[in-house]
């Protein structure tokens, strides 16, 4: 869980430091790190946790869109 939240959110840093762009590379860590998110979310029991990372997985959606709206 540590490193998947430091993979989204470095994603979403380099993100607005990039004025809202992304590498391909990152692009594609962004996407894993959705798609983690969406399997443990389910798995977290803590309901502190839970808003956290619905949260995160929130935050890389969004960023995400941005991606395929620009193209």
């Amino acid at each position: 869980m540590v490193m998947l939240d430091a993979d989204t959110a470095g994603c979403v840093l380099t993100w607005l430091n990039n004025g809202g762009t992304l590498d391909p590379e990152r692009c594609r860590i962004l996407q894993s790190c959705i798609e983690d998110l969406d399997r443990v979310i389910p798995e977290i029991t803590d309901p502190a946790g839970t808003r956290y990372c619905q949260r995160l997985r929130q935050l890389a959606l969004l960023v995400a869109a941005s991606l395929t709206h620009a193209k």
